[in-house]
């Protein structure tokens, strides 16, 4: 960043810009596109001037390294392409959790909103990697299939793109099978791991975890140590160890299943200050704030849509818009598959008429799972 850009800023705003100033912000850094942004909440300079950092209407932020950024300009007209509006409010942030071991996470990109032609989808969630322990090593560990390590390894193809076009892209977490769960790290194991998952996420300039609590077998550890009673606690004490590595500008985002159906205050913390967004079951539409005290309606997810069966689409999208609930999880999007014409498209044309008042423009991109195992499971140049 140039240097008089950065002083004109810091003279001109100070620590923080209020939205009043503009109705939309963009940003031009280095070499990649301009990030635009309406509904601007804060702007303003931290990590001691090192970085700018911009927060949205509905808490989500963004921050920027100061000397990558090439200039910075302010429109009092409403920005594209960023956020959907429905009632002229922000809209609810649509996670799309695809199961990768059938689905190129790429498909996401085929879908866009007509008037605006924001994308329909906010985040991607990449379905999903695992909590596995190793009695050998004595060490809980992050496992990535023979479908999600291709994507992490060659993310400039499979997730770069996304993020280039304002798509979040979050690593589910996933029980798999042995001792080692969400809600049954003691104090050492679930900093380790919380590392663990921050270093990956830093790696492959991931947004955040997914967290499901299903497919760990509890109690099973026999003399290991580390590990406590599985509880609401326990699960709390990680997914905030978790929130801690990551930092502020990466979610974490919750599955409402299992042993987190429930969390709790962690040295003095709400989960509402620690969780980004809670995402219910199918069709379920219960508000989740007595389940995680100070979560908000705008970081809850109600009446998640699963792809194999989507029921009654309409009138649930009808429920979140009128209650203003603040995300939707749509799971198992499969594009390829022969039930999607006839099943999960007239789904999606809901969700668009019904959320947004618009509708679909599909794209044409074939983005079948195109990875070889054995020759994608190795860093791409080697």
């Amino acid at each position: 960043m140039k240097k008089n850009l950065f002083l004109t800023l810091a003279c001109a705003i100070g620590l923080s810009l209020s939205a009043a100033f503009a109705q939309s912000i963009t940003i031009n850094y280095g070499n990649q596109a301009a990030f635009n942004t309406s509904d601007v909440k804060t702007f303003r300079f931290a990590n001691s001037n090192n970085d700018l950092r911009l927060t949205k209407a509905n808490n989500t932020a963004v921050t920027y390294p100061v000397k990558e950024i090439t200039s910075v300009e302010f429109s009092n007209e409403p920005a594209n392409l960023v956020q959907k509006y429905a009632d002229g409010e922000p809209a609810p942030i649509v996670f799309n959790c695809l199961e990768v071991n059938n689905v190129n996470p790429l498909v996401t990109l085929n879908y866009t909103l007509k008037k605006t032609g924001k994308y329909l989808f906010d985040a991607v969630v990449l379905f999903s990697s695992n909590i596995n322990y190793s009695q050998k090593e004595d060490v809980v560990y992050l496992h990535n299939n023979e479908n999600v390590e291709p994507i992490l390894l060659h993310a400039d193809k499979y997730i770069k793109p996304l993020k280039e076009k304002g798509i979040k892209v979050l690593l589910s977490i996933l029980g798999n099978h042995d001792c080692s769960g969400i809600c049954n790290l003691g104090p050492e194991r679930s900093k380790a791991f919380a590392q663990a998952i921050a270093d990956t996420c830093a790696k492959y300039n991931l947004d955040g975890v997914f967290f499901d609590d299903e497919y760990s077998n509890y109690g099973t550890q026999g003399t290991a140590k580390g590990f406590v009673q599985n509880s609401y606690s326990a699960a709390s004490r990680f997914i905030y160890d978790v929130k801690q590595a990551i930092g502020p500008d990466r979610w974490t985002v919750i599955y409402r299943w299992g042993g987190i159906s429930s969390l709790v205050a962690v040295d003095g913390h709400n989960p509402g200050e620690y969780l980004d967004f809670v995402l219910s079951n199918y069709n379920v539409n219960t508000d989740q704030a007595r389940f995680y005290p100070g979560i908000t309606k705008a970081q809850q997810g109600v009446n998640s849509i699963s792809m194999n069966s989507p029921w009654s689409v309409e009138s649930n999208m009808q429920f979140v818009r009128k209650q203003k609930y603040g995300a939707l999880l749509v799971y198992n999007l499969t594009p390829y598959n022969s039930s999607y014409a006839s099943t999960q498209k007239p789904a999606l044309d809901a969700i668009a008429k019904t959320l947004y008042d618009d509708e679909i423009v599909y794209g044409t991109g074939d983005y079948r799972k195109d990875w070889k195992t054995m020759d994608w499971l190795r860093e791409p140049n080697r």
